[in-house]
């Protein structure tokens, strides 16, 4: 079962850059799944500093944990590349999982997988310093969505560091011929030698 059979009757919306799909604290609705874009989850930590969590790219679904979780969504969405996003609500969802084993099976995969990013990134964040955390969401990133030029603020909140020290260590990567640096595009020149960092 492919989440894209699941929603090819779902209302399209488009969304622009910049847009919030939902806010954290709202009461989940709906599930959503990315038909073209890219759509980021993103916290509020105690520091009152934004931090990117998770990134949704086409063929993804999002909105769903906290949907079945009966819980307010935890974190905001908002739309980091212009998106296309097919909306299904809480009852239809329903519906269409009343006796479709296989559905209820891609959903338990789709959270499953998910909670082991989750595990995998936490112990990065935890363990690794500042220019290897930086190093590994630069490949991650690109890799996710290459056509997009992710900003210094984006990687900074995505790898759990600050901007400046975004721009001196890409600087560092520069010099150390890893990556070259075309205005806010950044090209990897040597990944292996990028992912061994720290």
């Amino acid at each position: 079962m492919e989440f894209k059979a699941l929603f090819s009757q779902a209302p399209l919306k488009t969304f622009k850059r910049g847009d919030v799909i939902y806010r954290s604290g709202d009461t989940p609705k709906n599930i959503y799944f990315v038909e073209s874009g890219l759509v980021g989850l993103g916290l509020w930590g105690e520091s009152g500093k934004d931090h990117l969590v998770r990134l949704f790219r086409e063929g993804q679904i999002f909105g769903h944990r906290s949907l079945f979780a009966n819980e307010v969504y935890h974190a905001t969405a908002t739309v980091i590349d212009e998106a296309q996003v097919r909306i299904l609500n809480k009852a239809e969802m329903r519906e269409q999982m009343k006796g479709n084993c296989d559905l209820a099976e891609k959903l338990l995969e789709t959270l499953a997988k998910e909670l082991r990013q989750a595990e995998a990134r936490q112990l990065v964040l935890s363990e690794k310093d500042a220019p290897a955390r930086i190093a590994e969401a630069v490949v991650y990133l690109k890799e996710l969505h290459p056509e997009y030029s992710w900003t210094r603020q984006e990687i900074a909140e995505f790898c759990g560091t600050t901007t400046p020290t975004v721009i001196r260590t890409l600087a560092r990567f520069v010099e150390e011929g890893l990556v070259e640096q075309k205005g806010r595009e950044i090209v990897i020149l040597n990944k292996s030698a990028l992912l061994s960092q720290g």
